[in-house]
């Protein structure tokens, strides 16, 4: 008989001795300890079937999945999890193909929700996650420039100057994040990506091109007056544009069809138009498509610091937070991502995900930190089973079991270390 072995022993003896029948230290002594696989299982699959009478299709998934943890084999947590996840695979489907009908019609904002939802049934949809960030034609280097909107000028009028095509406004409004391609206005600036077939050099000497053409097709302000200076002539050779190789994309608007180009809307009167962009935009974009939305967010808050009317800043924003959380849930950081779904729903109150995933990341995290206390405290490892039990009581004293579970452990760990402080005096 080892000597932890007869520490028990003793203490075991000296509590019945005492008539302490309020302090039970057999493992049944604990709600749940005597048989925690089973009595967990069951608990977990009728967790399931409420939540799934509710429609709370992915809460209802993790259950069965915690079911399945402590027991592999399980018919009825298996049969349940098969079900569930048809049913959220279909949804996801639902929400990504609405998302794709609003994407044709150049309601980006609207199609994002949609591509969000989609992900918010199935985590892993490929094709949301691609829609969510810039992909396909866009080059995967990130490299860009920047046109700044002057009258007259549409997102359409872009695809044009930069890659030979009206019809190629999507690459641009996606880039750049935009609610709706038709809604821009003079003094906005827009990133214009590298894409396959037009290299960065391409757009810059386009951009270059694009400008001298202006100044010549403008009449300087003398002529204006009255003054016959002539204008200078236009370049001899016209430039030869280079048709990249993009797919088609419908027209959101019957107007672009036409070539008719996208209403700018003017600057407010009497208010002076910023001439600059916040500074940290274009390298918080740039963190955005790389998917590093931790570095990204603070950047984005700063920009909209400087500039807090600017709704694709919001929209960046949310994004980053939703997507973020989404990450550290997978990671089984609960907390952490509790924390980015509720940022994520300060930017968008309408969001109908976020309080599910906010519910999701708390019941989760509580009921994975009790159910290790359990195990530990079977295991007669106190101390940890301390810790994890410690860890539910700090956000939710009320949990279950764990206010009493978590005295009982303590006052048994105090003993058993006073047991052997004694024995080694």
């Amino acid at each position: 008989m080892n000597i932890y072995t007869r520490i028990m022993v003793m203490v075991f003896s000296v509590m019945l001795a005492a008539g302490c029948s309020s302090l039970p230290f057999k493992k049944a002594a604990v709600p749940e300890a005597a048989a925690p696989e089973a009595g967990l299982v069951e608990q977990h699959i009728a967790k399931g079937e409420n939540l799934e009478s509710q429609n709370r299709f992915s809460s209802a998934l993790e259950q069965y999945e915690l079911a399945l943890t402590i027991e592999p084999g399980n018919s009825s947590a298996t049969q349940h999890k098969k079900q569930v996840l048809s049913i959220l695979w279909n949804r996801a489907q639902d929400h990504f193909n609405k998302g794709m009908i609003l994407d044709e019609q150049g309601k980006y904002d609207a199609a994002r929700k949609e591509y969000l939802s989609a992900l918010q049934n199935w985590p892993d949809h490929k094709q949301a996650k691609e829609k969510l960030t810039p992909g396909g034609v866009v080059d995967q280097t990130g490299d860009y420039i920047t046109h700044t909107l002057a009258e007259g000028e549409s997102v359409s009028k872009l695809g044009l100057i930069y890659y030979g095509d009206l019809k190629t406004y999507p690459v641009i409004g996606k880039f750049n994040n935009l609610a709706d391609v038709t809604k821009v206005r003079v003094g906005q600036k827009l990133n214009i990506p590298v894409v396959k077939g037009i290299s960065l050099a391409h757009l810059q000497q386009a951009q270059q091109e694009y400008i001298n053409s202006r100044k010549v097709t403008a009449p300087p302000p003398s002529m204006m007056k009255g003054d016959a200076k002539e204008m200078e002539p236009p370049p001899e050779e016209p430039v030869e544009t280079v048709k990249p190789d993009l797919p088609e994309y419908p027209s959101p608007e019957k107007e672009i069809e036409k070539e008719i180009e996208t209403v700018i809307e003017p600057p407010e009167e009497k208010i002076a138009l910023k001439e600059t962009v916040p500074i940290s935009y274009d390298p918080a974009i740039e963190l955005f498509n790389k998917k590093e939305y931790a570095q990204a967010i603070p950047l984005f808050e700063a920009a909209q610091k400087e500039d807090p009317e600017n709704e694709s800043l919001r929209n960046y924003l949310f994004d980053s937070h939703f997507q973020l959380g989404l990450i550290q849930f997978k990671a089984d950081q609960f907390l952490q991502a509790k924390s980015s779904f509720e940022s994520a729903l300060d930017y968008d109150v309408f969001c109908e995900m976020c309080p599910d995933y906010i519910e999701k990341c708390e019941s989760t995290y509580k009921e994975k930190h009790y159910n290790l206390g359990i195990h530990y405290f079977g295991k007669e490892e106190l101390k940890k089973a301390i810790d994890e039990w410690k860890l539910v009581k700090k956000i939710d004293p009320d949990y279950k079991e764990v206010a009493p579970n978590l005295k009982k452990a303590e006052l048994l760990y105090e003993r058993l270390e006073s047991i052997k402080q004694g024995k080694t005096q």
